[in-house]
């Protein structure tokens, strides 16, 4: 499986997990506090004059009355003696809609709160409305289940509406941050979290009252929410990868990783994206900091071993590179760039795969008069060269060592057991006599000694080479005679053993 495949269903996981971590939460609550304190409440009318005779209820978060208070001509109602705790502060006049202000929290102390009143007629609020609540977490519900099914408008409209019935709802705000993640929408996401953990957190410190209350289930979003706040940027870094956008992958888990420094998984999930942004140094760091951290995580040395092949490929790359723009050179007989552009290919690659630079590298050699380094070179391929493909490089080393009359150097290439292949070495040299005695007369010579040493039974070979040192002149006489006394010693054909004979009379002539 690939890397890609495999982030994308970690970010398919992730973004699962999240829309079902905490289940629906009842979030109506109240609770008091051995002391007490005071609100001082100041209403407005809609051109912000302070209005009078405004009836200002204090109301327990289960909509129970604690006190009540008409302003006065200032506007003002304060409120006594009210135990610590958290309350809704609620207005109401006649001709004008009621106002309200939630979750004042007292704490023996003198808080303030302002209402302004617009004109209109009275109506229920929606937490003295059940049916309104009902509906809120019906399309809180609704939102759920079509997040989970993909249908993200309908989700993120249905949430909305919620919220709009139900402020207080902390799992429609929870829910709708979830949304926003999911379709990428990150900065709505911290905000609506942010919102929703701070009301859970306030609930979540409330005593629990059965049939309205859970402050284990308030806790749960709230900790979930802050999770989710605080993993933003992972999770915004593995939507990043699966859309392919590896720059941005990078900056999101480098912010992951400032914020979760000693996370071993934020440092892997930056090394994958840097790997994936072709960064592989720094990915190689990264990784081997996840591994000193969690020694038996089984992925990280598997990605390890993954930057490790792209790394060796890169730099195949980069050599593939250089070696073309080097032979491009050569054949426009710029031997010494070309020799530059070769040894930038070797310094990147390893010693196994270096043969076919080494090879070009000694034919740059070649072309600037540097027969010694050029030998080097062939050699060199020939060394590091794969077994299945050594007789070519050898043949190189041959044909170099034949331009310069070297031919027993050449042969020495030419007969290499990694030349031979399932042939034997006897068949070879007689298949090179043939092939070179009239083009290399002086390499079809060199193989016919090599022949008689490997088979000193060949009467052939003796005759053949003792031939064609008679026809090389007085200077190869000696061992003329050596060859052909032999034959003529050992060899079956008539016809030849006389021309033996009579090419012997020829040489005794021609030395005396």
């Amino acid at each position: 499986m690939g890397l890609v495949s495999r982030i994308d269903m970690k970010i398919n996981r992730s973004v699962s997990t999240l829309i079902f971590l905490c289940a629906f939460l009842p979030l109506f609550s109240v609770f008091v506090y051995a002391e007490s304190g005071s609100v001082l409440v100041s209403c407005f009318d809609e051109a912000g004059k302070p209005l009078k005779g405004v009836e200002v209820e204090l109301l327990s978060l289960d909509n129970t009355k604690i006190k009540d208070k008409k302003s006065n001509d200032d506007g003002l109602a304060e409120i006594k003696d009210v135990l610590n705790g958290i309350y809704r502060v609620v207005g109401r006049k006649k001709d004008y809609a009621p106002a309200f202000n939630e979750f004042v929290k007292i704490e023996a102390s003198r808080e303030t709160v302002s209402l302004t009143l617009q004109p209109g007629a009275e109506k229920l609020l929606y937490f003295e409305d059940s049916a309104q609540i009902q509906r809120a977490s019906e399309l809180t519900i609704q939102g759920i289940n079509a997040a989970k099914e993909g249908r993200y408008a309908d989700a993120e409209n249905n949430l909305l509406q919620a919220i709009d019935l139900n402020p207080s709802s902390t799992q429609s705000r929870y829910y709708l941050g979830v949304y926003y993640v999911q379709v990428g929408k990150f900065n709505q996401a911290v905000e609506v979290l942010n919102e929703a953990e701070k009301l859970a957190g306030l609930f979540a410190g409330l005593p629990p009252v059965p049939g309205q209350i859970d402050p284990a289930q308030n806790k749960a979003i709230q900790d979930n929410a802050k999770r989710l706040i605080m993993n933003m940027a992972g999770i915004k870094g593995e939507l990043a990868l699966k859309q392919k956008n590896y720059d941005e992958a990078v900056a999101a888990f480098t912010e992951n990783l400032n914020n979760l420094p000693d996370d071993p998984d934020a440092h892997y999930q930056l090394a994958l994206a840097l790997t994936y942004a072709g960064r592989f140094d720094e990915a190689m760091q990264m990784i081997d900091k996840a591994i000193q951290i969690r020694p038996g995580e089984k992925k990280y040395p598997d990605l390890k071993e993954q930057i490790s092949a792209r790394i060796t490929n890169a730099a195949i790359q980069k050599a593939q590179a250089a070696l073309d723009e080097g032979n491009t050179l050569m054949e426009g007989g710029d031997a010494s760039g070309a020799l530059a552009k070769f040894q930038e290919a070797l310094n990147l690659l390893e010693p196994d795969k270096q043969s076919i630079i080494w090879r070009q590298i000694g034919k740059a050699q070649e072309k600037l008069n540097q027969p010694g380094a050029a030998e080097d070179a062939y050699k060199k391929a020939v060394e590091l060269s794969p077994e299945n493909n050594a007789a070519d490089y050898l043949n190189t080393l041959a044909r170099f060592h034949l331009e310069s009359k070297e031919y027993e150097e050449a042969l020495n290439a030419l007969t290499d057991p990694r030349s031979l292949g399932s042939e034997s070495l006897e068949k070879v040299l007689l298949d090179l006599v043939e092939k070179s005695k009239n083009s290399e007369p002086k390499l079809a010579e060199a193989a016919l000694e090599r022949v008689i040493i490997a088979d000193p039974a060949n009467a052939e070979a003796y005759f053949n080479l003792g031939r064609m040192y008679y026809a090389d002149g007085k200077e190869m006489d000696h061992r003329t005679k050596e060859l052909l006394t032999k034959y003529i010693e050992i060899g079956q054909d008539p016809n030849n053993v006389s021309q033996a004979k009579d090419m012997l009379l020829l040489v005794d002539r021609r030395s005396e």
